[in-house]
């Protein structure tokens, strides 16, 4: 009898700590999670740190090779102005005239120095332009690719401006209507070459 009483007493016990043991392993286990997903969150949070420094970085690298391009290009510029005067230079009498297609670009301004400055022009320059939007009005017909709010030189120039440089028909594209209205994509545009197509 002594030796059933100790056997039960022996499995109680053993219950008893088995017991004790599956808590512990919960308590271990739950504490596991915790920490596992403590260290998940620090990990996407210092990789999320990461990458918006490795782009902040990368944006102002973009930025200074494209201020020594325009800085090379001004010497390069420079350079050739200063020694293309003592390279004489042969015209023949074809050459002379210009096209008629030549001369309107020049009319309208839409010279090489404008479409190479146009081409630096990006889309946040013109979503960062500190311009308010003009109260709503009655929406202006377009005839062709350009808006009839325009004067009539600068409906040209524009037609002229989007079918020679690319850059300026995608950003356009980009921007309007989406982002911005055409009236105000033309303003912003106008302000930016002033001194390029200002007689």
């Amino acid at each position: 009898m002594d030796f059933w009483q100790k056997a039960r007493s022996f499995a109680e016990e053993a219950a008893k700590r088995s017991q004790e043991i599956t808590k512990e392993a919960a308590k271990k286990s739950q504490e596991l999670t915790k920490g596992a997903a403590k260290f998940s969150q620090e990990f996407v949070s210092e990789t999320a740190k990461k990458s918006k420094e490795l782009a902040v970085e990368a944006t102002k690298k973009a930025d200074l090779i494209k201020v020594e391009a325009l800085k090379r290009a001004d010497q390069i510029k420079t350079l050739a102005e200063g020694i293309s005067p003592q390279i004489p230079i042969q015209i023949s009498t074809s050459d002379t005239a210009a096209g008629p297609e030549q001369l309107e670009l020049e009319k309208f301004a839409v010279t090489d120095e404008l479409r190479e400055f146009v081409r630096g022009i990006t889309i946040s320059t013109f979503q960062d332009f500190p311009m308010e939007d003009e109260p709503e009005m009655s929406e202006v017909p377009t005839v062709s690719n350009v808006r009839q709010d325009l004067t009539q030189w600068q409906a040209r120039h524009a037609t002229l401006v989007l079918s020679r440089v690319k850059e300026i028909s995608r950003l356009r594209y980009e921007l309007c209507p989406r982002h911005m209205k055409e009236t105000k994509f033309w303003r912003i545009y106008f302000i930016l070459v002033n001194s390029h197509v200002a007689p």
